[in-house]
């Protein structure tokens, strides 16, 4: 199902088309539409008491926003479960939890504090 959204960003505005993809992580994929800018931005639908499937490869948590990684909470070969935050991202004078979207093992972690950050930039690699 689709939805359309008329979204203003620093008074720049876009019309954002929302779908929601398959089963398993009920991920919702807002893609801005301009010409100018394009950017796709994955985040977790969370869903009370369904816990999303493990994908079968190696799954890449994106930044949702552009900003500063502050601290990273995580370290390669790592277990981690559903929710745990996995860094911090500072936008706006705000600091953003990035958190894993389900039960796994960290693989890759592809930024360090004081990164800047491009929304749908990978952070962070999970997997079995």
């Amino acid at each position: 199902m689709k939805r359309h959204f008329q979204v203003t960003v620093n008074g720049e505005t876009f019309n954002v088309e929302v779908e929601e993809l398959g089963r398993g992580f009920d991920y919702l994929q807002p893609v801005i539409k301009n010409q100018s800018k394009k950017s796709t931005f994955i985040y977790h639908n969370d869903i009370p008491n369904q816990r999303p499937h493990m994908p079968q490869n190696d799954f890449t948590v994106t930044a949702p926003l552009p900003g500063t990684v502050v601290d990273v909470w995580v370290k390669p070969g790592q277990k981690v479960s559903q929710g745990q935050v996995l860094l911090i991202i500072e936008a706006m004078k705000m600091e953003n939890e990035i958190q894993a979207p389900f039960d796994g093992v960290v693989h890759e972690i592809m930024v360090q504090a004081g990164s800047s950050v491009t929304g749908g930039q990978p952070l962070v690699r999970l997997g079995h």
